[in-house]
């Protein structure tokens, strides 16, 4: 009889630890999700920032790495992203935009901009060679224009809920290079270009989550 009731304590014993270990990889997975999100890797004053709405910008000397978080779907945030025709609209700076050849995945468009300090006013145009991945990468390259370099990305990644975290978020990640023409001073330059990418990473927040917005209440 002791024999038995041994065996039944040791199973038990072992159901228990099984269990256990069933419980603790639960949570581990479960922790694992929770906190390996784009966002969680990111260092943790960017994680706070961009968690309170703010641009985050890395970089000096036209090498820029921008980043924001925004409250959308990715499709939405795509839909923005490219708006050839339309970035006058929205984006700071950009008197007119077209699109003007499409061809699969690559696409051509033309900018314009004007640039406004406290001392002068000037107009550039850029034209850019676009090659879309859906719904995670557009890269550009600059084919011709009023500047020497203008390449990048941008990046597009869903970010997994937290607890205090909205739903539906996207890491928008843009990765910049750009060399003016011949100027008299290039830390000038770069130093508009910098503000200018801060204020469009802020428009383009704010157009995404206004169009999910809109989505959302229809």
């Amino acid at each position: 009889m002791s024999g038995i009731l041994n065996k039944l304590k040791f199973n038990l014993f072992l159901g228990s630890c099984i269990l256990a270990i069933a419980i603790n990889i639960s949570i581990t997975s479960a922790h694992a999700k929770l906190f390996d999100g784009p966002v969680d890797q990111l260092p943790v004053l960017e994680r706070v920032a961009l968690r309170e709405g703010k641009v985050i910008i890395t970089g000096q000397k036209g090498e820029y790495v921008c980043r924001i978080l925004v409250t959308s779907s990715i499709d939405t945030v795509w839909q923005v992203l490219t708006d050839y025709n339309n970035f006058e609209l929205f984006l700071p700076g950009v008197t007119d935009s077209q699109l003007l050849e499409i061809n699969g995945d690559r696409k051509v468009f033309e900018q314009f901009n004007r640039i406004k300090t406290l001392i002068f006013s000037t107009k550039a145009r850029v034209r850019m060679a676009i090659t879309e991945s859906y719904p995670q990468k557009i890269a550009f390259n600059f084919l011709d224009g009023d500047l020497d370099t203008l390449d990048g990305t941008w990046l597009l990644e869903p970010v997994s809920p937290y607890p205090s975290a909205a739903p539906n978020q996207v890491l928008i990640t843009h990765q910049v290079n750009v060399e003016p023409n011949a100027i008299p001073s290039r830390s000038f330059f770069y130093n508009i270009y910098e503000n200018t990418l801060e204020k469009t990473l802020v428009a383009i927040k704010q157009e995404v989550e206004e169009r999910w917005g809109i989505r959302d209440e229809g």
